[in-house]
């Protein structure tokens, strides 16, 4: 890889890899793997699964290129992304939400694991408390409570289209803590 493209900003990549140029879909990859490789082990139990969403938050990144602004940063675009497919992730897999007393009546969990999974709630429930309360409820009412859309609509007295809002701008600040929390 030419020095040139190690001293070019996000952005310039982006251009770049907008042009179908490898390399710098390569650089952009180099530089941001670790942070989100760090980030997704603090929430996932599992290694294989960690790394599958790594390359899945890459993957995804890479197909939407075109749909990233550069008026922003490109790691925060990419860590909303990345926060996406946790929280994806966490739905999906309901051992996350499995209390250590359902775990003791049950033989086939691990208690190891539910502890863990315990942690990994606690770690985005901290991050979800540094929302405004506006912010912060719409998206536990979502993600952790599986709301849909109306009946978080219901539950609040507020219009789908402040839900739908509300959850817009409760992800982009999240990702914000997110890129945050993988600089530390």
């Amino acid at each position: 890889m030419s020095q040139s493209l190690d001293q070019l900003d996000d952005r310039a990549l982006v251009e770049l890899a907008l042009e179908n140029r490898q390399e710098a879909y390569t650089r952009l990859l180099v530089r941001h793997k670790d942070r989100v490789q760090a980030f997704i082990n603090k929430l996932i139990i599992n290694s294989s699964e960690s790394e599958d969403l790594v390359l899945m938050s890459f993957d995804k990144a890479f197909r939407n290129l075109k749909n990233y602004n550069p008026k922003y940063a490109f790691s925060t675009w990419l860590y909303s992304i990345v926060q996406n497919l946790c929280i994806d992730h966490f739905r999906k897999n309901k051992q996350f939400f499995v209390s250590l007393e359902e775990a003791q009546e049950t033989e086939d969990i691990n208690p190891e694991d539910v502890l863990i999974g315990e942690q990994q709630k606690q770690i985005m429930e901290d991050m979800i408390s540094r929302l405004k309360p506006e912010y912060a409820e719409v998206i536990t009412l979502r993600y952790m409570n599986h709301y849909a859309y109306e009946e978080i609509a219901n539950e609040l007295n507020i219009p789908l289209g402040t839900v739908k809002t509300r959850l817009h701008r409760a992800k982009v600040y999240l990702a914000q803590i997110i890129e945050q929390e993988s600089k530390k």
